[in-house]
């Protein structure tokens, strides 16, 4: 894992987590190796993606998005170079074994996080049959430029189809994106630019400016594109961290519900008990000092990643693979006795 070093935590105090209480202002070479720690293959590693129970929406049996599918997968690291931008980003990529097509998903880290702390949800989704990768786009503490953090995350689908380990089996041509905080942001306003990206589930997005704050065009009100994004969303988030004894980590005014409240149908909010602003990482207690300036959570680290990383491939495979079956474990009977009644989560949607 990348350390953070004390210097990029004491930095975090102005910040408090990842999006910063600033309102926002205005509207390819592959490189790298093989992960020799790849998932064992599984008997049925090698079934298509349209073999799951419930693939025709029909209403049968979904396979549980709350364990590992049925895929082998391999991890890799590379660099790509963003035309765009002429920026060198590192990425990391879960592909599964076979021959594909298998659909695109795009992580961004959050403001100043490592991505490694984000593998797991990748694991996850190669185990259903996804390519998923983070893409290490640019961040700075004097400000940010989310237009050109978002051309980072868009350059990787056509990377994607260049790389020699998953080009060939990888489908650009339905995409999905997601990220924490910062990188929920910029998901969401990648699928604004970029019309392959047909879904975008959101962990407690920051609709900030950063420590400094921003303004137009550097910094885009993305809460404010809502509207303008006919693609289904999803956003996943606390309320532990909407206030602070400083500055909040997820202020109630640029927080996931702020996006919610302006997104077309369909879309999904849920908001997760006992969670604060880092619960969405793999592992909080190897963040430092970073997590430690946000409220304490009451619920399991362990607990939260799961039920996100649950909800993350629910919706994937409902919206990028229109398996309808998977209804149960975002809105319906499943998702209720399991989330709702248990008290671990409270479900709206439109």
């Amino acid at each position: 894992m990348r350390s953070l070093t004390l210097a990029r935590s004491l930095a975090m105090a102005a910040l408090i987590g990842c999006g910063g209480e600033s309102t926002p202002v205005g509207a390819t070479a592959p490189s790298g190796d093989e992960d020799a720690g790849a998932r064992a293959p599984t008997p049925a590693a090698d079934a298509a993606p349209g073999d799951d129970a419930g693939d025709d929406g029909g209403g049968d049996p979904a396979r549980d998005p709350n364990a590992d599918g049925p895929f082998a997968y391999a991890e890799k690291d590379a660099q790509m170079t963003v035309a765009a931008t002429s920026d060198t980003v590192a990425v990391h990529a879960a592909y599964p074994s076979g021959a594909g097509p298998f659909p695109l998903v795009l992580l961004a880290h959050g403001f100043q996080l490592p991505p490694e702390q984000y593998y797991g949800y990748l694991k996850r989704l190669a185990s259903f049959g996804y390519v998923a990768m983070t893409v290490d786009f640019p961040t700075s503490l004097g400000g940010n430029d989310n237009p050109r953090q978002a051309k980072a995350i868009i350059a990787a689908i056509d990377w994607a189809k260049t790389d020699p380990s998953f080009g060939s089996s990888v489908d650009t041509s339905a995409v999905g994106t997601t990220g924490h905080s910062l990188g929920g942001k910029l998901a969401l306003l990648a699928a604004t630019m970029d019309a392959r990206i047909k879904a975008v589930i959101a962990l407690d997005p920051v609709d900030g400016g950063g420590p400094t704050g921003c303004a137009a065009p550097a910094c885009v009100n993305v809460a404010a594109l809502m509207p303008s994004l006919a693609i289904p969303t999803a956003f996943l988030g606390e309320t532990t961290d909407a206030t602070g004894s400083l500055q909040a980590c997820a202020p109630a005014a640029s927080n996931y519900t702020t996006f919610y409240a302006k997104a077309q149908t369909p879309s999904l909010q849920v908001t997760l008990t006992g969670a604060n602003h880092m619960s969405f990482l793999d592992d909080v207690s190897t963040c430092g000092l970073t997590c430690a300036f946000c409220n304490p959570a009451t619920a399991p680290n362990a607990q939260i990643t799961a039920t996100a990383r649950a909800f993350m491939t629910a919706f994937f495979e409902r919206h990028l693979r229109s398996k309808g079956a998977y209804d149960a474990h975002l809105t319906g009977p499943t998702a209720q006795a399991r989330y709702v009644t248990t008290g671990q989560a409270v479900i709206i949607f439109k």
